[in-house]
């Protein structure tokens, strides 16, 4: 007898729990202070909320810069023919251009500078600023700022700090994200290298990792544009898995290693790809972060039913942070769009959408059930970096301005949602 009420007891508990997180993913956050009081100067997490540098409410809205520091092969403007057997990647495509018997290493530096001055110019932050958005997410990685991994190059952040500085320029947040770290976090094409799955458990790579963020750190401490350190994108757990404990206990040496030189701002820890791939945030000693997820829809259900998911997930999970999509796109569903809009602002979770722009060719053909990435789109051949001459490349690296890209539905609903 005793053990049946015990066992009926556990039921109800049981149930009590499921119909709570239930309920939870239905409503919005209740407990949504407009102001706190603890504004100094820099964003800051407090329960489940952003608030300021003055301590007023923050909700994150804007878009991803990808494509720019670091292009992905299926929306590049730039392929690498058969060069090492392999798709275009960062650090492919510079290989293959300093094989290339028709450039010199000059020659390259000058090229990679040219798309990076062109991609992304300050008519670009201009546009997002009058659209209505309030922050960027800039995805780089570490080739952007080293050879080699270990030595910074002597202009190392000159991009990165123009880029911000553009923001400041124009009213928007930067969201600093290092899309890849040394060895690979997780041997896809977006990490600039899908060679090798080498940093977890490599001390070397752990170590030089954690160094680059504390001379980010050092180098942003006291910059109030930057809103936040997103320490690392999509880390998988090993190839094609997605993340869990081993990434969040290196997530905790980067924490540390943020921390030791800037008390300040926001870290963003990813749980790639669902919430069940965090761990438990009462194993780590954290103060002032926001849980990131990437949601892309590529089931047969709605939308809003997959953001119902990711918020029951979230609540199941007890994390008692504030939330940010970082990466999502509703592709050209129309209503999917609206949506989202309608569910983020309803929950109080920030999100940028990928992407600003892309080029379109690769895509349309391989992904044709999932167009529309970007608010502008290009519509070009990608050049051959491993046998084109430096005119033909620069005359493809010269046309990239957002000026020759059409602007997509994404850029409809964007506007719709910000200007009604």
């Amino acid at each position: 007898m005793v053990s049946t009420i015990v066992k009926i007891i556990g039921i109800m508990i049981v149930a009590a729990v499921l119909v709570y997180a239930i309920l939870l993913a239905i409503n919005p956050n209740p407990d949504r202070p407009a102001h706190v009081d603890s504004g100094n100067g820099f964003v800051q997490a407090s329960g489940t909320n952003l608030y300021d540098g003055e301590g007023n409410l923050l909700q994150f809205k804007g878009v991803n810069l990808g494509n720019w520091f670091d292009q992905e092969y299926w929306m590049a403007v730039s392929a690498v023919g058969n060069f090492d057997t392999g798709v275009y990647t960062q650090l492919r495509g510079d290989a293959a251009m300093r094989n290339n018997p028709n450039l010199t290493d000059v020659q390259v530096d000058e090229l990679n500078a040219l798309y990076l001055d062109n991609y992304i110019q300050e008519s670009d932050f201009q546009i997002l600023a009058e659209l209505g958005m309030n922050t960027v997410r800039i995805p780089f990685t570490y080739f952007n700022l080293s050879a080699d991994g270990e030595h910074l190059r002597g202009n190392a952040f000159e991009k990165l700090d123009w880029a911000v500085s553009m923001c400041e320029k124009y009213g928007l947040y930067a969201i600093i994200d290092l899309h890849g770290a040394i060895g690979s976090q997780n041997m896809d094409i977006h990490s600039g290298d899908d060679s090798q799955f080498d940093l977890y458990g490599n001390e070397k790579n752990m170590r030089l990792t954690e160094e680059l963020w504390k001379s980010l750190a050092a180098h942003y401490k006291d910059n109030k544009t930057v809103a936040a350190y997103d320490l690392l994108n999509e880390p998988r757990r090993a190839p094609h898995r997605f993340g869990g404990k081993i990434n969040f206990d290196f997530y905790d040496r980067l924490y540390h290693a943020v921390r030791s030189v800037d008390e300040n701002h926001l870290i963003l820890i990813e749980c790639f790809s669902f919430p069940f791939n965090g761990a438990r945030l009462s194993h780590y000693d954290w103060q002032n972060i926001c849980l990131e997820y990437h949601i892309y829809n590529l089931s047969p259900l709605s939308q809003l039913s997959c953001l119902r998911f990711y918020r029951a997930a979230h609540n199941l999970m007890g994390y008692r942070t504030p939330v940010y999509v970082g990466e999502w796109n509703a592709f050209e569903k129309e209503s999917e769009w609206a949506d989202s809009f309608a569910w983020f602002d309803k929950q109080g979770w920030s999100f940028t959408s990928w992407t600003y722009k892309t080029n379109k060719r690769l895509y349309n053909t391989s992904l044709s059930n999932r167009c529309n990435w970007g608010l502008y789109e290009l519509d070009m051949d990608p050049v051959d970096l491993s046998t084109a001459t430096y005119e033909e490349i620069a005359d493809v690296y010269n046309s990239v301005k957002t000026e020759n890209a059409a602007q997509g539905v994404a850029y409809t609903m964007w506007e719709r949602y910000l200007r009604g």
